[in-house]
């Protein structure tokens, strides 16, 4: 899946789907061992989810 990143919150990267909106659609909760560029897109690997979000590593 296409993300892009926009913002770091604690542990994790915040990231949307390119057809996502922010503050709308769910956000992917990306928990990288490097440093990632907000603006900037990855491709990830959703790793499982809760009620309202995704949590992925990149692939």
């Amino acid at each position: 899946m296409k993300v892009i990143v926009d913002r770091k919150e604690g542990d994790y990267y915040i990231a949307r789907s390119e057809f996502c909106s922010p503050e709308v659609d769910p956000e992917v909760l990306i928990k990288a061992d490097k440093r990632l560029r907000v603006g900037q897109f990855y491709q990830v690997r959703i790793t499982s989810s809760d009620e309202f979000d995704l949590y992925a590593e990149l692939v």
